[in-house]
């Protein structure tokens, strides 16, 4: 993933929002979230983890928590306005940090 200008880390009600909805949402955990967890537990132990690296994984887990918060609760041609670039990189980064313990777990 590319970074652009709009991709800063700056905590919003919104990013606060998107993050509790990805962490609570069961089939986002079970489809993206634990593969995504095994990958980067493997890269753990073999000693090639890179957290800026982490966060392009964990940014696609935020793009799609949006796109399903949206379908759920609002309009599907609105995600990426309430949930803009710079608040879904808030998310990807704030997953990678809440879910390190996780991927070091067992490693």
């Amino acid at each position: 993933m590319k970074r652009t200008s709009n991709m800063t880390y700056h905590e919003t009600d919104e990013s606060r929002e998107l993050e509790l909805y990805t962490t609570n949402n069961g089939d986002l955990y079970r489809q993206m979230i634990t593969p995504i967890i095994n990958s980067l537990r493997k890269k753990y132990q073999r000693g090639t983890y890179d957290a800026d690296k982490a966060v392009n994984l964990w940014y696609n887990v935020a793009t799609e928590g949006a796109k399903r918060y949206n379908k759920e609760f609002g309009s599907d041609s609105q995600w990426n306005r309430l949930f803009n670039v710079q608040c879904r990189y808030t998310v990807a980064v704030n997953l990678e940090s809440y879910y390190k313990e996780e991927v070091e777990y067992n490693a």
